[in-house]
């Protein structure tokens, strides 16, 4: 997104990847070092009680519609985190996972320093490629 207005994402519905809609979007969250929008919460449930973190990072948004590439029960199935507070590190490195993405280091961010940090976490047992 271009700009700093983000009503569209709020007044859109997120649709799964058969096209069927799972919920309207309930909150954007924001890359603490970009300032970009990286996920949304989407209200499913019972009258839209309950809200899941989807990433838009594979998501085409247009004409009020945020389509990701994941199943309702996908979306419905993710782990569960508070979206009335900040996105932390681990919460949002959960959340990665569990959708199957890489995270990649933000812009700005030394590569080495991320290379050395996820060879830390694998060599810890809790990096992708921890070996056990």
């Amino acid at each position: 997104m271009a700009d700093d207005n983000y009503d569209d994402l709020y007044n859109s519905d997120v649709v799964a990847s058969d096209g069927k809609k799972i919920g309207g979007v309930g909150q954007v969250y924001l890359d603490d070092k970009t300032g970009q929008p990286t996920w949304v919460t989407v209200k499913t449930g019972l009258f839209g009680t309950k809200e899941n973190f989807v990433p838009l990072v594979h998501a085409d948004i247009a004409n009020g519609e945020i389509k990701v590439p994941y199943a309702e029960e996908v979306v419905k199935e993710a782990p569960t985190v508070d979206p009335d507070r900040h996105l932390d590190a681990d919460e949002e490195a959960d959340l990665y996972k569990y959708y199957g993405i890489e995270t990649v280091p933000a812009p700005g961010t030394d590569r080495d320093e991320t290379d050395t940090q996820q060879a830390d976490a694998d060599q810890a047992g809790t990096g992708p490629n921890a070996t056990q």
